[in-house]
């Protein structure tokens, strides 16, 4: 759908190379892999509120949340010689600067900054004008953890291009570190997922398109985070202090570690419409999703956007996002001592019942426009949004952006 307010990238094959080759043979083609695009982006994320799975404040909580993200990214698009296959390569990073959602920093503060990289590669095989496969593979490195995934999808299109039907199948394995809230490392542990999607995109008339898509991820292991705990309301305190800048009260058996059973069968279903006004080059979107899973976590989320050009070389988007979320069955703010060992429970702030609210604006300008005469389109762009959820939690997002394609 973004065809329609920032079109595809130019290729670096087009009708005039085709001509060429057909005339003068193979030594016409590429002879070697190309450059399709390059894009770069920077974003910065500012959160703040009070969570009761944090150990930063008083013992029975809410603690603090605040988090500090920058977050260096970039995506290239390379081409092989075979004009069927190309490789998009995606690199993230991540500075993130909070004690305290770290157990171990918490108690010591011996690192409040944490990074994280994350490399992903999808491959694509377009097998002939109808078929393209797809492989998706990569890895995530932070301080206590470490991911692997890989996927392999299939699109196919039909109806003269009109309908096109996707499918993929991911697996993620997650090896990491098992923290106690009190600050030691207990063990190594693992989390395992498998993702499967389907989805269906179908052209309904020249200015209007429509997506319909399902998907099912099954989770085993340990899903609990080491670094969320959740308050013992009749555990022994002596020693321990209701002050946010008390240390001793992590060595109080007043704090003990959120428990989630260790199986997760996760369902997603999603709708979306887009209209283009070719009279005011406006386009409009609207996305429905909802989700549950076996947590009787049930959510509805509503997403819209409007783009507009600003004459040639520039367009702005306006967004706004609505979640509401039923919390689910194991959530609560305490427990007392004679919880069994094998009951359920969290205190996590994002598993709590709680709607959101998150308008959006962004602009983009083009150095080098769409249908320029000479060279691919070239732009940068800005945006700003605002996250607010009821259960206090909010978080600005500030991005800077470039594009170019060859």
């Amino acid at each position: 759908m973004a065809l329609w307010v920032s079109p595809a990238p130019a290729t670096s094959s087009g009708p005039a190379e085709d001509v060429d080759a057909a005339i003068l043979g193979e030594d016409a083609a590429p002879k070697r892999a190309r450059v399709e695009n390059v894009q770069a982006k920077l974003t910065f994320y500012d959160q703040y509120g009070y969570g009761y799975q944090s150990k930063a404040g008083p013992p029975q909580g809410p603690g603090s949340e605040r988090l500090q993200v920058v977050q260096p990214a970039a995506s290239m698009t390379i081409r092989q010689r075979n004009r069927a296959v190309s490789h998009t390569i995606t690199t993230v990073f991540d500075v993130v600067s909070a004690a305290s959602p770290d157990a171990l920093d918490a108690v010591s503060q011996a690192s409040r900054y944490n990074e994280a990289a994350t490399l992903d590669v999808t491959t694509s095989v377009e097998k002939s004008d109808r078929d393209t496969l797809a492989l998706r593979y990569g890895a995530h490195i932070e301080e206590h953890w470490r991911t692997g995934f890989g996927g392999l999808g299939y699109s196919a299109s039909f109806n003269e291009d009109n309908t096109v039907v996707s499918t993929s199948v991911n697996v993620i394995v997650d090896y990491f570190d098992d923290l106690h809230p009190r600050g030691w490392n207990v063990k190594q542990t693992y989390r395992f997922a498998l993702n499967d999607n389907l989805s269906v995109v179908q052209v309904l008339s020249p200015t209007t398109l429509a997506m319909v898509s399902y998907g099912v991820t099954y989770q085993q292991g340990t899903l609990e985070n080491g670094w969320n705990s959740i308050y013992v309301s009749d555990a022994p305190t002596y020693g321990c202090f209701d002050t946010i800048d008390q240390r001793s009260e992590y060595d109080c058996p007043n704090r003990r570690r959120e428990n989630l059973p260790r199986r997760r069968i996760r369902h997603a279903f999603a709708g979306q419409i887009g209209q283009h006004l070719r009279r005011s080059r406006t386009t409009l979107k609207a996305r429905y999703r909802h989700y549950r899973d076996d947590f009787r976590l049930r959510t509805h989320t509503v997403d819209s956007w409007v783009y507009q050009w600003m004459g040639r070389r520039m367009y702005l988007r306006l967004g706004y996002r609505f979640h509401r979320q039923q919390g689910n069955q194991y959530w609560r703010r305490s427990i007392v001592e004679a919880t069994p060992a094998d009951a359920f429970f969290t205190a996590d702030s994002d598993l709590a019942r709680f709607d959101a609210h998150q308008p959006s604006i962004k602009g983009v300008f083009y150095l080098r426009p769409p249908g320029a005469a000479s060279g691919g389109t070239q732009s940068i762009d800005l945006g700003v949004s605002r996250y607010i959820r009821t259960n206090d939690l909010h978080v600005n997002v500030f991005s800077l952006g470039y594009a170019q394609s060859f």
